[in-house]
């Protein structure tokens, strides 16, 4: 039985939720596409993406749940990893992004690289969620 939960005790990607995405709901990846609708400072052409990934995480998160054959633990575990991984490199394109927004004195033309980073990440986190899903 031990041997079951061997796979918890070795060493795991990156799973700290960063503090900030801890509200206002219960899912982290929510409360990222949350930030970036609600924050004013990103185009219509962003918010359509982080709204695309809210979509696909509630998809992803609807398919877990109804999967048949039920999927175990470890078995849920393995296909969030990945969307885990890519929903922390999309918080991280977006504080960058936010910081360097307010380093520019708000002015988006001076962060475009930063922006498109952030649709990046954000495009690459539904394509992998969508993946997870179909795989």
């Amino acid at each position: 039985m031990a041997g079951e939960w061997d796979w918890l005790r070795a060493p795991q990607p990156s799973s700290e939720v960063p503090a900030a995405l801890y509200a206002p709901t219960a899912s982290p990846s929510l409360n990222l596409g949350v930030q970036v609708i609600g924050s004013n400072i990103v185009g219509n052409d962003v918010v359509e993406l982080a709204a695309q990934y809210m979509a696909e995480h509630a998809r992803f998160q609807m398919w877990m749940a109804s999967h048949e054959p039920r999927l175990g633990f470890q078995q849920q575990h393995e296909r969030g990893q990945a969307p885990f991984e890519a929903m922390l490199a999309a918080y991280e394109a977006w504080v960058a992004f936010e910081t360097a927004y307010q380093a520019s004195g708000r002015k988006v033309d001076r962060v475009r690289d930063e922006r498109e980073k952030l649709k990046a990440a954000l495009r690459h986190a539904v394509d992998v969620l969508v993946h997870a899903r179909t795989a």
